[in-house]
């Protein structure tokens, strides 16, 4: 038997696109847990949001995390709540929406929880 393909939700295609238009920094845990490593690097460095820090736990896990104006976060939901966070919508307005989002159509069970959402504003 063939296995069922897991369904892409198009909301968090979307938050992929727009977190692709971010900074990435890469680093190793060391000592540390990785997101302790990630707040050690974002203090050591002054690191401004929005960013992207890809921690390397071991040769087998990478983990992904998002430093943005509200705090850190996982890079996941980073990507299907990118409407929440202020800096994004900068980039989405600097890039242009119809440029970002082309190819993704509205479909009602993903998007109509994004009607409700305006972007946030500090």
């Amino acid at each position: 038997m063939s296995k069922k393909r897991k369904r892409v939700s198009r909301r968090r295609l979307a938050g992929q696109r727009v977190l692709a238009h971010v900074p990435t920094f890469n680093l190793e845990t060391g000592e540390h847990k990785p997101v302790t490593a990630a707040r050690r690097y974002i203090a050591e460095s002054s690191l401004m949001p929005p960013a992207l820090i890809n921690v390397r736990r071991n040769e087998h896990t990478t983990d992904r995390f998002f430093w943005g104006e509200k705090g850190l976060f996982s890079a996941q939901y980073a990507e299907e709540n990118h409407f929440l966070f202020p800096s994004l919508r900068s980039i989405v307005d600097s890039v242009g929406e119809e440029t970002l989002f082309a190819g993704l159509e509205a479909v009602a069970d993903d998007w109509e929880e994004m009607e409700e959402y305006e972007y946030a504003f500090v």
